[in-house]
C-alpha cells in the first residue's frame, strides 16, 4: 500500500481539492452573496467526514480481516490440490470456499452501502447550495450576467462529485498512512532475532577454509520448545564432503537450519566455523557468508540477471559462464538472454534446480549446503548436478542432505541422525563394511 497506493492517493486528493476550490471560487464570483453559504457548507462537510471516516475505517479493517481466511484457504487448497482430489474432499473444500467467500463479502457490501449514503448526503448538500444560488440569481438578476449564471450552475452540477472524490481520496490516503503506522508498530514491538550477544563483526573473507565444529549442539524452534537437535558433536575438516541422512523426522533439516542460525541454540552449545563462534555473529551475516542450494527453488520477480546475481556483484560474462556450466544458456538465450523476465513457465522443475546451482556457483563460499537438491529431478539432471558440484566446489566443505543414498557413497563421511541425535559418523565404506544403521537404511 505504501509503494503503490500512497502516492496516488496523495495526488488524487490534491487534484480533487484544487478542483473543489476552483469550483467554489467560480460560484462565488458569479454571485458574490453566495460566499456566505460556504462556512455552513464547510461545517456540514466536516461533520459528514467525521462520521464517514470513522465508520469506513473500521469497515475497511473488517474487510481485510474477512478476506484473509479466504485467501489462506485458497492458497492452502492450491498447494494441496492433489491430496484433496485423491481423498475425495473436493465438495467439502468447495463448500468451505463459498462459506468464506460469503463472509468476506459482508464488509464489502456494507462499505458499498456507506458510499451510497455518502453520495446521497453530498447530493442533498449540493442541492441546498444550488437552491440558494438560484434564489440569489433570481433576486439579483439585474446585477448578474447570464454567462456568470451558466458558469455557476455548471460548477454546482459537478460539485457533489468533486466533494465525494475528496472524501474518498482522503479515506484512501488515511488507509495508506495507516499502513505506515502498522509497519512502525511491527518494527517497534517485534523482537529482533539477534540476541544482545550477537554483535561481533564478521571477519574479512570469512570463512577462509571451511572447518566446522559442532560441540554439544542442542537446538529448538523457540527458547521454550522441545529440542529438535540433541547433544550433537561433530567435527568437519576443511574441504570434506559430508552426507547427512536418516529417516523422516530424524533431524536432517533441523541440523541444516541450525547451521544457518534459524533455530535457537542452548547456552551450552558451541558451533564454530574456522574457529569463529557463529553464536556471537549477527545471524543475517552468517547466512550471507554461506552457500545454500535448497530443495525447493526460489526466484525473485525480475530478470534472469537479477535472479542469478541479486546483488549485482558479477559481470554478464561471469553470469553467462555459470549458466552455461549447467547447460541452460541455450534456453535463456532463446528466450531473450539475461534481460528476459523470469516467470514460472520459464524453466521446468529440473531446470529451476540447475539455475539455483548456477546461482550458487556465482556466490563463492567455502561452505556449501545442499538440502536434497536432486530429490525431485530425473537421473540425467541428477548426474549433471553431481558432476558440476564436484567440479565447481571441489575445494569447498560440502554438507549434503541426500534423498538418494547412492549419491553419498563417494563422500568423505556420512552422518546418520535419529530423533535429532548423531548415531553414526564415519566413511561410507566403513559403515557398509559392518552392521550399521546406515547399512540397514541403505539396503531397506
Amino acid at each position: 500500500m505504501i509503494d503503490n497506493d500512497l502516492a496516488y492517493a496523495l495526488i488524487d486528493l490534491a487534484l480533487s481539492s484544487v478542483t473543489a476550490i476552483m469550483s467554489a471560487i467560480l460560484m462565488c464570483l458569479s454571485a458574490s452573496y453566495f460566499l456566505a453559504t460556504m462556512p455552513a457548507a464547510l461545517v456540514s462537510l466536516w461533520i459528514l467526514q467525521k462520521f464517514y471516516l470513522r465508520t469506513s475505517r473500521q469497515i475497511r479493517l473488517l474487510d481485510l480481516e474477512a478476506k484473509s481466511p479466504l485467501y489462506a484457504h485458497f492458497l492452502e487448497s492450491l498447494d494441496g490440490l492433489v491430496t484433496i482430489r485423491a481423498f475425495g474432499w473436493t465438495k467439502h473444500f468447495e463448500e468451505k470456499n463459498l462459506e468464506l467467500l460469503d463472509t468476506s463479502q459482508k464488509p464489502y457490501y456494507l462499505m458499498y452501502c456507506i458510499q451510497r449514503w455518502l453520495s446521497l448526503v453530498l447530493d442533498l448538500i449540493v442541492t441546498g447550495m444550488a437552491i440558494v444560488l438560484m434564489v440569489l440569481v433570481v433576486q439579483l438578476r439585474d446585477k448578474i450576467s447570464p454567462g456568470h449564471v451558466g458558469l455557476a450552475l455548471l460548477n454546482v452540477m459537478s460539485f457533489s462529485e468533486t466533494l465525494a472524490s475528496i472524501i474518498k481520496n482522503w479515506t484512501q490516503l488515511e488507509t495508506s498512512l495507516g499502513a505506515i503506522a502498522r509497519i512502525k508498530d511491527f518494527a517497534a514491538t517485534t523482537a529482533n532475532e539477534n540476541t544482545s550477544s550477537e554483535i561481533q563483526p564478521v571477519p574479512e573473507n570469512w570463512p577462509v577454509y571451511g572447518t566446522i565444529e559442532f560441540k554439544n549442539v542442542s537446538a529448538s524452534y523457540t527458547t521454550d520448545s522441545n529440542l529438535v537437535v540433541r547433544n550433537l558433536t561433530m567435527s568437519i575438516k576443511a574441504g570434506e564432503k559430508i552426507g547427512i541422512c536418516g529417516r523422516s523426522g530424524s533431524g536432517k533439516s533441523s541440523l541444516i537450519t541450525t547451521l544457518f542460525r534459524m533455530l535457537e541454540l542452548t547456552p551450552s552449545s558451541s558451533l564454530t566455523i574456522d574457529g569463529v563462534d557463529i553464536t556471537t555473529l549477527p545471524r543475517q551475516q552468517v547466512r550471507s557468508h554461506l552457500n545454500a542450494i535448497p530443495q525447493e527453488p526460489f526466484f525473485l520477480k525480475g530478470t534472469v540477471r537479477s535472479n542469478a546475481d541479486p546483488y549485482g556483484m558479477h559481470t554478464d560474462t561471469a553470469i553467462i559462464l555459470a549458466i552455461t556450466r549447467v547447460r541452460l544458456w541455450a534456453i535463456v538465450e532463446g528466450k531473450g538472454g539475461l534481460d528476459a523476465e523470469l516467470d514460472l513457465d520459464f524453466f521446468s522443475h529440473g531446470q529451476r534446480q540447475l539455475f539455483c546451482l548456477a546461482r550458487a556457483i556465482l556466490r563463492k563460499s567455502k561452505v556449501v549446503v545442499l538440502d536434497e537438491v536432486t530429490s525431485s529431478v530425473d537421473h540425467e539432471t541428477d548426474a549433471l548436478m553431481q558432476r558440476v558440484i564436484r567440479e565447481e566446489f571441489g575445494d569447498c566443505t560440502i554438507i549434503a542432505v541426500a534423498h538418494r543414498l547412492d549419491t553419498l557413497l563417494d563422500f568423505d563421511k556420512i552422518a546418520l541422525l535419529s530423533k535429532g541425535e548423531l548415531i553414526e559418523f564415519d566413511s561410507p565404506r566403513a559403515l557398509l563394511a559392518r552392521e550399521s544403521a546406515f547399512k540397514e537404511l541403505y539396503y531397506s
